[in-house]
């Protein structure tokens, strides 16, 4: 996290330590690094982290468009002889620019912390920092990490650091950082994790663990989500051939099934603008409505490119917790949207064919449908009200389904007018099977 650079940066590649190129659009690496087993089903995101030594020209907006999804910027350090805390003076651009690209965003405060009282010192000074420049958790998909590492133990103000001040130092940083309503994480490489911070089984589960350990695999123990897997990543000058080096990450995000109680609805079809897009979507915990900004917080991935496997993903803030990872479908298309199902669709019984029409987001739905369910059965399941109209299942492109097709997260109802046949018009379907990622809950 410390090396200067000083060209300008424009397009971000993902680079191994031997120069190889890693694809940031797919879900499946084809670099040579193991991932760990624990992380089989887990979609992997990419991302950067960034100080001052990062020049101010980073063009942010193509770096999200090179499939980097997330960047965590240097709030703070603590200069490692005398322990003055510091502000990184380009964190504010940094910041307003990666957030502007559509950058999932989070923060690391670089610490010397020799003590617990260190480490709630510099907890203290990152988010006060933060507060001044209008940051609040509201504004942060991932935590804010101490950033724990020797710059030369020898001649630093932790020469004498003991695993057992380390971890009370971690500790008391994140509690810290947690009791102002900010996630906490920790940032170290795997010998310090090993060595000092007994690989992080000391500290609470909601304490996120990013690891660096450059090398094809990790063994460690400790259960980080993100790994630092190199300082090589390729920043290229778009008007010469020289490159700049950053900071490279991946984070892994489970895609296991949740059991949760929080609903989610909305259309998951989202028009292609050649920029960041996302969803709207009605999120509710019984009959209480959640809302965007106090309750939660939605971020995206891959979500700029019409051809790539693209997600929402929904964070719990405030008195919620946890995540949703919903698929999102940018087509190259905009439909007209029927607003008011009652001019084609009626008496459409919610306890008898499981299916609903509503509009709690403004535009109008059905859902929620069973995962399984084929074409033919919904069809038999929705009446029209007039012979001037009839129905289909269209997929984003505008392909209808056959009877036998199973309705998937993309799919939509067709509405056309009868007379020639002329598509007037769709209703989003929501499916079961885009809800199962989803462990948000309340605190």
């Amino acid at each position: 996290m410390k090396k200067a650079i000083t060209v300008m940066m424009m397009i971000i590649f993902a680079i191994s330590a031997a120069g190889f190129e890693v694809s940031a659009t797919s879900e499946d690496r084809s670099d040579y690094r193991v991932h760990d087993d624990r992380f089989y089903n887990s979609l992997i995101v990419d991302g950067v982290d960034v100080s001052i030594y990062q020049d101010e020209d980073i063009d942010w907006h193509a770096a999200k468009e090179s499939g980097i999804d997330f960047a965590i910027m240097r709030v703070s350090l603590t200069r490692n002889i005398t322990g003055t805390i510091e502000a990184d003076s380009m964190f504010r651009e940094h910041y307003k620019n990666a957030e502007d690209a559509g950058m999932m965003c989070g923060v690391y405060a670089f610490s010397q912390a020799a003590n617990a009282e260190d480490g709630a010192r510099e907890a203290e000074f990152a988010i006060s920092r933060l507060k001044k420049l209008g940051i609040g958790p509201e504004d942060l998909m991932l935590p804010v990490y101490m950033d724990y590492e020797f710059l030369n133990k020898n001649w630093s103000k932790l020469r004498d650091l003991t695993e057992e001040d380390a971890i009370a130092a971690a500790k008391s940083f994140c509690k810290t950082v947690q009791s102002y309503g900010y996630d906490a994480g920790i940032y170290a490489n795997s010998y310090f994790f090993s060595t000092y911070l007994n690989n992080g089984s000391d500290l609470p589960d909601n304490v996120d663990l990013w690891i660096a350990q450059y090398s094809d695999s990790i063994g460690s123990k400790c259960r980080y989500t993100k790994w630092q897997y190199s300082d090589s990543a390729r920043v290229a000058d778009s008007n010469s051939a020289s490159a700049d080096r950053v900071d490279i990450n991946y984070w892994y995000i489970d895609k296991k099934t949740g059991d949760s109680a929080i609903n989610i609805s909305g259309s998951t079809n989202v028009e292609y603008t050649g920029n960041p897009v996302l969803p709207e979507f009605g999120i509710h915990d019984g009959e209480e409505h959640l809302i965007k900004g106090v309750d939660y917080i939605i971020g995206g991935i891959r979500n700029v490119d019409s051809d790539s496997d693209s997600y929402a993903y929904i964070k719990g803030i405030g008195d919620y917790e946890g995540y949703a990872l919903v698929p999102i479908y940018i087509k190259n298309q905009e439909y007209d949207k029927i607003n008011l199902p009652s001019k084609v669709i009626t008496d459409t019984n919610f306890e008898t064919s499981g299916y609903l029409v509503y509009s709690d987001t403004g535009r109008t739905n059905i859902g929620i449908i069973p995962e399984g369910t084929t074409a033919g059965e919904m069809l038999s399941n929705i009446k029209i009200s007039s012979e001037d109209y009839y129905i289909g299942i269209i997929d984003p492109d505008g392909k209808s389904l056959s009877e036998d097709d199973e309705i998937v997260f993309s799919d939509m109802l067709g509405i056309y007018r009868g007379k020639d046949d002329t598509l007037i018009g769709t209703i989003d379907i929501e499916t079961e099977n885009e809800k199962g990622i989803n462990h948000l809950r309340h605190k």
